[in-house]
């Protein structure tokens, strides 16, 4: 642990110290960065935490007219302002909020994990030293998450979920008595509100290994209470293609999922780039397809039927689109990403159809990737790991492996597509209007539509060429017309 070297890098830190001293004001560094600084562990050192003894606004004050930087509230009850600083392109948060109780140690004891304790007296940078008065630096070596009391998880029910966002972005387990309390208040998780649900939920996605959070939230039952139609997917059985109902045959998915991720999708370059791309904000497109993953069948309990004795899920990915609604409000997605969802869900059937065929023809191919657009590969990368996570008795070896070679293929087909140059326009809307004296109408866009397919398909190269499928299709839409007349 280099603590002094470590400091250096916070920008201001030497200005904030100075003024603590000038002022005679107790100012400690506490949280986050200290536990990082003592786990070594590289991250981007942007976001600090300060206890103050005294006038907490006071003192935020003091730095903005100290440092350029902007000032807004946190919460003015619990005295919490945050500094914020741009500096080389980077934005820093600086926040300042008073001491709770009548010492140090009674406010490090209101913090959520012992973990989070550690703290540094900002008047001795020359010299400094990690205080320690809780325990934090024994449960960090043990890799521990201990909650530092029930009062912390009542007052802030938010920290179950902080729980498991440390315990799989750190490697930590969560201590029994801790995870008793998680449980024990997982419906308090229904007075946080979706914003602050949302940023854990993501963090907790933003692991490589999510699944191991996930799924002990499932056992415990606190995912049903941030996720809506979770509870309605518990051991709802599925036909004989499936070893798993429905909820842990999603789960399984999951799994499947981020080891497709650490075993083949990441050692590619041009798929991991697809893959880490984001969607909004910080979350990735990684992060939104482990949510549909959790959520693709989530339609079948509404979808499902008894026919000739077989259990059929008829438009479950229709209705389970629509139930994405649901989620959007719940976690307070954003339109991207809610759009994005539910396309997913849509057409997470879509390539399996594919493989239905012993290959799919070029037309077939490229009829899935126009149809799906952009979002074609995840929606593969999501077939992928529902076919892996579908292992019943009547899974044949013979079409699971087809289906894989199939998906890589379409895979590999589509990023070498992109590398090429766009097809040239040989006609336009207006081209086709006054060559056959047509009004605009949709038939206008299905034949520029079919010209595009066959350019595609290596069937159409020339104007002429266009105009003669233009005929072709125009004739063929009159007979149609005429005969339904």
């Amino acid at each position: 642990m280099s603590l002094k070297k470590d400091l250096k890098k916070i920008p201001y830190l030497s200005r904030i110290s100075s003024l603590a001293k000038k002022e005679k004001t107790a100012v400690w560094l506490v949280g986050g960065f200290l536990r990082d600084v003592y786990l070594a562990k590289r991250k981007p050192l942007i976001d600090f935490d300060f206890c103050v003894r005294g006038d907490s606004f006071k003192f935020a004050k003091k730095i903005k007219k100290l440092i350029p930087s902007k000032l807004i509230i946190l919460d003015d009850k619990q005295k919490s302002y945050r500094i914020i600083i741009k500096k080389k392109n980077r934005v820093y948060t600086y926040d300042f909020s008073a001491l709770r109780g009548d010492d140090l140690e009674t406010d490090l004891s209101l913090r959520d994990f012992t973990i989070n304790t550690l703290a540094l007296d900002l008047t001795c940078l020359e010299r400094p030293r990690l205080i320690d008065l809780l325990g934090a630096r024994a449960d960090i070596d043990k890799k521990c998450i201990k909650a530092m009391s029930e009062r912390v998880i009542k007052d802030d029910p938010l920290r179950i979920l902080r729980a498991f966002s440390f315990s799989v972005n750190y490697g930590f387990k969560i201590e029994k008595t801790t995870e008793s309390l998680l449980k024990a208040h997982k419906n308090l998780l229904k007075q946080v509100s979706a914003e602050r649900i949302n940023e854990e939920i993501f963090k907790i996605f933003g692991s490589s290994d999510s699944y191991k959070a996930i799924k002990r939230m499932s056992d415990l039952k606190i995912i049903d209470v941030i996720l809506p139609h979770i509870t309605e997917q518990r051991g709802v059985r599925q036909g004989s293609y499936h070893h798993l109902d429905v909820w842990n045959h999603s789960l399984e998915t999951l799994y499947r999922f981020e080891l497709l991720l650490k075993r083949k999708f990441l050692k590619d370059k041009a798929m991991g780039d697809y893959l880490r791309r984001p969607v909004t904000g910080k979350h990735s497109l990684i992060s939104v397809i482990k949510l549909a993953c959790i959520l693709h069948d989530a339609g079948k309990p509404l979808a499902k039927k008894k026919k000739n004795k077989r259990t059929i899920f008829h438009s479950h990915e229709k209705i389970g689109s629509q139930l994405i609604e649901d989620v959007y409000t719940a976690i307070k997605l954003s339109l991207k990403e809610k759009e994005l969802l539910k396309r997913l869900v849509f057409w997470h059937l879509r390539p399996g159809y594919l493989a239905d065929q012993n290959y799919p023809s070029r037309r077939a191919a490229y009829r899935f990737f126009r149809d799906i657009g952009p979002d074609a590969v995840a929606v593969v990368a999501l077939s992928l790991a529902d076919w892996r996570a579908t292992r019943g008795p009547m899974v044949s070896m013979k079409k699971r492996l087809r289906h894989e070679k199939i998906m890589f293929n379409l895979i590999e087909h589509y990023f070498k597509e992109e590398k090429k140059q766009p097809l040239p326009n040989l006609v336009d809307g207006f081209d086709i209007m006054r060559k056959f004296k047509l009004k605009p109408s949709s038939l206008v866009g299905k034949v520029l539509a079919k010209i595009k397919e066959g350019q595609a398909l290596g069937r159409i190269s020339t104007k002429s060429d266009a105009f003669k499928t233009a005929a072709k299709l125009i004739t063929r839409d009159k007979l149609t017309t005429k005969k339904v007349i």
